[in-house]
C-alpha cells in the first residue's frame, strides 16, 4: 500500500497519547467505547477534507489563510495568537509525550535507557527538519505507520477469539458520565488540531503543479485510506488491551502491555510490541514539530516554502523544548494523557475557524462548502464542542 500526505496525518495521531488512551479504554471498558473511535475517524475525515480542499483551491497553507482572515480585524490578532499558543507552545508539550512514549516502548521491550531513545529520536527528527526533504519525511512516516499496523492489527486478529469471549457488558457500546474523560481523550488523540495545518501544507507540496480537480481527487482518497488505517490501528490496540491488560492503575500502560504480550507470545512478541510503541512515539515526534513550524510561520505571515528558515527554526525549537521536558518529566504517562485531553478542548475553536475559511471568498466558488458540507461540518463541530463543555463542567464540579 502506498501512502501520500495522508500518512502524515495517521502518523501524527497514532502517537503515545493514542496508545495510552486506547490501552486504558480497552482495559477498563472492553469494546464499549469503540463507537468513540468510529466517530473520531469520521470527524477526522470531514475536517481533514476541509483543510486539504481549501489549501489546494486557494493555493495557500491553512495558517496563511488564517493570517489573511485575521489581518486588519480587531479579533484577528487573537486568532493568530491562538494558533501560536495552541499549535506552537502546545506542540512543545505534546512533543515531550511523543519522545517519552518512544523511549518507554524500547525500555519496556529491550531495557534500553529511556534517555538514549529520546536522544536518538530527537537527532533523527532534527536531521529530517534540517534536510527539509518532504518526500523523505513522508516515506519515513509511511513506513512507521505500516509497522504499527502489522504489529497491532496482527495481534488483534490472533486475539479475536479471546476478545469475543468477553462478558456482554464489555462488548455493548455505552456512554456514561464516568466515561466522558476517556471518550474525550479518544477523540482528542484522533481529531488533532495541528494535523489540519500539517495536512494542508503537505498536500500543497505533494500536488504542486497538478490540475486542481485531479489533485483533489487523489488527495481525498489518500486522506480517507490513511485515516481509516489509523482508526483500525486504534481499534486494534483497544481489542488487544481488552484481552491482555487487566488494570492500568498499577503500572505503566506501556509496560503492562509489553509484559502481558511477552507472557503470551514470548520474547519475540515483547520485541514486536516494544517496536510498535516506539514507532508510535517516533511518528508523532517527527510530525508534531514540522506541523508547528508550518502552522506558526504561516499564522505570523512568514514564508512556509521549502527551505524556509522560519519554519525550521520553529520546528527545531519545538523539538528541543520537547526533548528537555521529556528528559526531566517525572510523570510521563500523566503528561501524555492530560495533553491529549487539552488537545480536544482546543479542537472546537480550530474547527470553527476552518469552517469559516471554507466559506470565504478567497476560496474559489466551485470549491467552497456546499450546504450539505456545512451541515456535516457544523454537526461535527457541535458534537466536539458538547464533549469539550462536558469535560470542563466535570472538572469544575
Amino acid at each position: 500500500m502506498k501512502f501520500g500526505p495522508g500518512a502524515m496525518v495517521a502518523a501524527a495521531f497514532i502517537g503515545p497519547g493514542t496508545v495510552v488512551t486506547a490501552i486504558t479504554a480497552g482495559a477498563e471498558m472492553g469494546a464499549a467505547l469503540l463507537w468513540a473511535v468510529v466517530f473520531s475517524v469520521f470527524a477526522t475525515v470531514v475536517l481533514q477534507e476541509l483543510a486539504l480542499r481549501t489549501a489546494l483551491a486557494a493555493d495557500a497553507d491553512l495558517a496563511q489563510l488564517i493570517h489573511r482572515l485575521g489581518t486588519g480585524r480587531p479579533a484577528g490578532w487573537l486568532l493568530i495568537a491562538l494558533i501560536v499558543m495552541a499549535i506552537g507552545v502546545g506542540n512543545s508539550a505534546y512533543q515531550s509525550g511523543n519522545l517519552t512514549g518512544a523511549g518507554l516502548g524500547l525500555r519496556a521491550a529491550f531495557g534500553w535507557p529511556i534517555e538514549w531513545v529520546i536522544g536518538f529520536a530527537t537527532t533523527l527528527g532534527a536531521g529530517l527538519i534540517i534536510a527539509d526533504r518532504y518526500i523523505l519525511i513522508e516515506r519515513v512516516l509511511s513506513a512507521l505507520v505500516m509497522v504499527m499496523a502489522l504489529v497491532f492489527v496482527g495481534l488483534a486478529i490472533i486475539l479475536l477469539p479471546d476478545f469475543l469471549k468477553q462478558p456482554a457488558d464489555r462488548l455493548i457500546p455505552v456512554f456514561t458520565t464516568q466515561s466522558t474523560g476517556l471518550v474525550l481523550a479518544l477523540i482528542g488523540t484522533t481529531v488533532v488540531p495541528y494535523n489540519l495545518f500539517l495536512h494542508a501544507s503537505a498536500v500543497r507540496r505533494r500536488w504542486q503543479g497538478v490540475e486542481l480537480d485531479q489533485a483533489l481527487h487523489e488527495a481525498r482518497w489518500d486522506s480517507l485510506i490513511a485515516i481509516m488505517v489509523g482508526g483500525v490501528i486504534t481499534l486494534a490496540i483497544i481489542l488487544v488491551a481488552a484481552v491482555l491488560v487487566a488494570d492500568v492503575s498499577r503500572a505503566s500502560a506501556f509496560e503492562q502491555l509489553v509484559q502481558t504480550v511477552s507472557l503470551r507470545f514470548g520474547v519475540a512478541g515483547k520485541w514486536l510490541v516494544g517496536g510498535g510503541l516506539f514507532a508510535a512515539g517516533l511518528t508523532s515526534a517527527i510530525a508534531a514539530p514540522i506541523a508547528a513550524g508550518w502552522a506558526v510561520a504561516g499564522a505570523l505571515g512568514w514564508p512556509t516554502n521549502a527551505g524556509s528558515r522560519g519554519v525550521k527554526l520553529i520546528a527545531l525549537t519545538v523539538l528541543a523544548v520537547g526533548a528537555v521536558f521529556a528528559l526531566f518529566a517525572t510523570r510521563p504517562i500523566g503528561l501524555i494523557l492530560s495533553a491529549q485531553i487539552t488537545n480536544a478542548l482546543v479542537l472546537p475553536a480550530v474547527s470553527a475557524v476552518l469552517l469559516l475559511i471554507a466559506n470565504r471568498a478567497y476560496v474559489p466558488a466551485a470549491y467552497r462548502n456546499t450546504a450539505l458540507t456545512n451541515v456535516i461540518g457544523c454537526g461535527v463541530l457541535l458534537l466536539v464542542s458538547v464533549l469539550a463543555i462536558s469535560k470542563l463542567w466535570s472538572l469544575m464540579s
